[in-house]
């Protein structure tokens, strides 16, 4: 077993189980089991299905249909044979080329007068019954004088039980190439007509055509006899040789002239009988191209025998006789439809004939398939491990769907029949069986990787990490991001009303919310630090909008934390202790840094490094100062200039040189577009204004107006207040050097 579970973990496995189910499939097809063939059949059935064979009136062929309403007119079948001399008679007096019929009269007529009247010697006079006899015409003379008259083809039937000499033959066989006889299927018996109907026909026709399955989808057109020389025609094309007064069947094999077939002996390639040449398989089948059901095919008996149908329906047509009542059982089932009647088949079979339509699977479609499964299955175990998922993919629809598409227009174009099903299956069964293999590995991994990582990383990091393992190394990369830093304001004091456990649940219901609604907005935690947070956005994967993401996210702490501070002020009430609200500064600066992962070899973490990050954590330290919630650096600002800003000040903070314009962010901007908010802005700026140009006590008798003007506005701060007492000490203590910059005291 671990043998084997090193084996799948190979780098090389997937290439391995894709090369084992070519070379099986190869071997499958070389074989190519029946089961195989079925499934060919059922994919050809379906072509037809979707596009037959489009119905043309003008072939002249029909069929008289000896349907329900001749049988309700003329009584159950078998007829008197003097009613089908009748019909035969009509037929031919209405210029019928040809009569071929779909039956076999087997037996001498029971209901003919002769016969009854020789029943009567028992009872009678012999002599008187011999001059009866004389006096009256017997049935079957009756219709072997109307076959006389015409052109007539007999049917004969195959039975393995069948006994005596075989079917009378009316024609000539001609060969070139092979014997023909070693590729046709041999028939183990035959029931035929009576002798007196056989001498007077032009023609004799096998009725069956369903010699392989229940579905017919291949007739063959010549026969061959257990015991009998010679060989012996199917019906359809047997009418076809009477209607052209043809003597023979000139047969053409493998090795005749004209015919590549390189040494082997590959079969039958067409039936010739006059005029006509048909196409066949190497089996001398002819793949019946269906269009189906059609009404318009058939004539019923009973008005032929009325002189109910025009004489121009019935000139120059060649007649099959048949049933379609389905009392007498003659239905079949074909590739289109259900339930057709037997007549049918050999109908349409002589209407491909003469129209020259054929469906053919050519001798070399077997070996076609089996090199283009071959190569392009090598193509696709050589592609595996070069492509990435993604193009693996593509690449092997495309192939896949070469082989439905090409055989389809093989079909649908030329009338050729390619195997749609086995080479897309086995690509596809290539293609599943590599890249299962593959995922499963891969998906291993990533189990694995989230597993060690997905308790304090982000979960897109953590899915970015699992897809690329090859992040896990120390490095970085140069982005933009815009960084959050918060803090809660007097955290000792809050903490010092809690034991260990409680301040454990006290943070956790603090830190999970918060936590909650970065991430929702596509921002990375990196760590917590006490009652502190870090987050940034735009990494590791990339975030559209990432500072007004950030903006959204500090804006929702801050309304989620009004709620938790008012469960904490129920909470502490019912348990009679005095509640501290909880307050958060929130710092937002945006700007390059490196973010990768950082650490030593042992340990490392995915962060981020820069003078934009070290900004956010002094922005966030400034909230305290100017006693607002959130505050944003000035390219943060820029990002999100549609969103309610207030600037604040210049300030140099700890650590910098170049003094930085901030800026409290007040609302999104739906509040930016409030008059409320236009009225604080325009006083914030005059107030600024004095502020930076050194009239102090101009600013200071200001400060009451902005703060009307912020309570008018929403925005709770102590922003004002801080502000009054800087103004106090500027007026009693004022700089001769004077810009308009804080330079901050605290980180």
């Amino acid at each position: 077993m671990s043998w084997l579970l090193r084996r799948i973990n190979s780098p090389h496995a997937p290439v391995v189980i894709a090369l084992l189910v070519l070379v099986g499939a190869l071997a499958l097809r070389i074989a190519d089991p029946g089961a195989l063939t079925r499934i060919r059949d059922f994919a050809f059935d379906g072509y037809q299905r979707i596009e037959p064979r489009e119905y043309n009136p003008e072939t002249p062929v029909r069929i008289v249909d000896i349907d329900e309403a001749a049988l309700e007119a003329y009584g159950q079948w078998p007829w008197p044979r003097t009613i089908v001399a009748r019909l035969v008679d009509k037929l031919t007096e209405k210029g019928a080329v040809v009569v071929a019929f779909d039956a076999v009269f087997a037996e001498p007529d029971r209901s003919s007068i002769s016969r009854m009247i020789q029943d009567l010697v028992v009872v009678a006079d012999p002599d008187t019954v011999e001059k009866l006899a004389a006096a009256v015409e017997d049935n079957d003379k009756v219709l072997a004088d109307a076959m006389a008259r015409s052109r007539v083809v007999t049917g004969f039937g195959f039975d393995v039980k069948g006994l005596g000499a075989p079917p009378r033959t009316f024609h000539g066989v001609a060969f070139a190439g092979d014997q023909p006889s070693q590729f046709l299927p041999q028939q183990g018996g035959t029931v035929k007509s009576i002798e007196i109907l056989e001498a007077a026909a032009k023609g004799n026709g096998s009725v069956n055509t369903d010699v392989d399955s229940i579905v017919i989808r291949r007739v063959p057109m010549l026969f061959r006899v257990a015991g009998y020389d010679g060989l012996f025609p199917a019906l359809s094309i047997e009418a076809l040789r009477v209607a052209q007064e043809a003597s023979s069947y000139l047969i053409k094999s493998s090795g005749a002239s004209g015919e590549l077939s390189f040494g082997e002996k590959t079969g039958i390639v067409a039936i010739k009988t006059g005029a006509l040449e048909v196409p066949t398989d190497g089996r001398g089948r002819v793949v019946l191209y269906d269009t189906g059901h059609k009404e318009e095919r058939f004539i019923s008996a009973r008005a032929v025998l009325r002189d109910e149908v025009p004489a121009k329906a019935l000139e120059g047509q060649v007649i099959f006789v048949g049933t379609s009542a389905i009392g007498l059982k003659d239905l079949r089932n074909t590739p289109v439809q259900d339930g057709v009647p037997g007549v049918e088949v050999h109908a349409q079979l002589a209407e491909q004939m003469l129209e020259q339509q054929f469906l053919a699977r050519p001798d070399y479609a077997d070996g076609a398939e089996f090199l283009y499964l071959a190569a392009v299955g090598l193509l696709m175990v050589v592609l595996l491990p070069l492509l990435s998922a993604g193009r693996m993919a593509f690449v092997a629809a495309i192939l896949i769907g070469a082989g439905l598409i090409v055989p389809w227009l093989a079909y649908s174009r030329l009338h050729l029949l390619f195997d749609p099903i086995y080479p897309p299956l086995t690509l596809t069964a290539i293609y599943v069986g590599g890249t299962a293999l593959a995922f499963m590995r891969t998906e291993r991994e990533r189990a694995e990787i989230r597993g060690a990582f997905g308790m304090y990383l982000s979960p897109d990091l953590v899915e970015q990490l699992a897809r690329n393992p090859g992040l896990l190394q120390l490095g970085g990369e140069q982005r933009e991001v815009t960084v959050m830093f918060t803090d809660v304001r007097g955290f000792t004091t809050i903490s010092e009303q809690f034991d260990p456990q409680g301040l454990t649940r006290f943070m956790n219901r603090f830190l999970t919310p918060m936590t909650d609604l970065i991430l929702s907005r596509k921002g990375t935690i990196d760590k917590y630090m006490g009652d502190a947070i870090m987050a940034f956005w735009n990494a590791p994967l990339p975030v559209d909008r990432h500072a007004a993401r950030a903006c959204d996210a500090a804006l929702a702490m801050q309304a989620r934390l009004a709620v938790l501070n008012e469960e904490w002020r129920v909470e502490a009430v019912a348990e009679g202790r005095k509640h501290i609200p909880v307050n958060i500064g929130v710092g937002l600066n945006t700007g390059l840094a490196s973010v990768g992962n950082f650490g030593s070899t042992q340990r490392f973490t995915y962060s981020c490094l820069g003078d934009a990050v070290n900004l956010a954590s002094r922005l966030e330290g400034q909230c305290k100062t100017y006693g607002v919630g959130i505050i944003v650096g000035h390219r943060t600002r820029e990002a999100i200039e549609a969103y309610a800003t207030l600037e604040i000040d210049l300030v140099t903070v700890k650590g910098k040189t170049e003094p930085e314009r901030v800026y409290a962010l007040l609302g999104d901007a739906a509040l930016a577009k409030s008059p409320a908010y236009a009225a604080l802005v325009g006083q914030q700026d005059e107030f600024l204004r004095l502020y930076r140009s050194g009239a102090f006590a101009e600013a200071l008798e200001m400060i009451g107006t902005c703060r009307a003007a912020a309570d008018a506005a929403g925005w709770r701060q102590r922003y004002y207040e801080m502000m009054r007492g800087r103004l106090d000490e500027l007026i009693d203590d004022s700089p001769v050097d004077w810009k308009g910059v804080y330079v901050a005291k605290d980180k």
